[in-house]
């Protein structure tokens, strides 16, 4: 993955999506104008939409609400939770780490 990550991503290669780029900064710029106490939302449909249509090759992702966003949100939420301490119970109970995983 990593060598594969490494060959679409080099210098050169960027400037191809410097359009999708310019497109994804003036609709949030637009957005924050509209808007500018939801400005953790639309930061968050940004990074989403720009990542997606990078990526994935997707349109645009005009609105908060749309599943691709919510569900990269929700799945965020939970790894950030599970990666506090204390969230996982062999942290408070150290001899849970020597159990057999089935």
């Amino acid at each position: 993955m990593r060598k594969a990550a490494n060959e679409g991503f080099t210098k050169g290669s960027v400037t191809r999506f410097h359009e999708r780029h310019m497109a994804e900064a003036v609709f949030l710029g637009c957005d924050w104008l509209s808007e500018p106490a939801k400005w953790d939302q639309h930061l968050r449909r940004a990074s989403v939409s720009a990542t997606a249509s990078v990526v994935y090759g997707y349109p645009t992702i005009k609105s908060d609400q749309d599943p691709t966003v919510e569900f990269v949100n929700d799945l965020i939420h939970r790894v950030t939770r599970a990666a506090l301490p204390g969230a996982l119970l062999f942290e408070f109970f150290s001899w849970m780490r020597h159990t057999p995983s089935w």
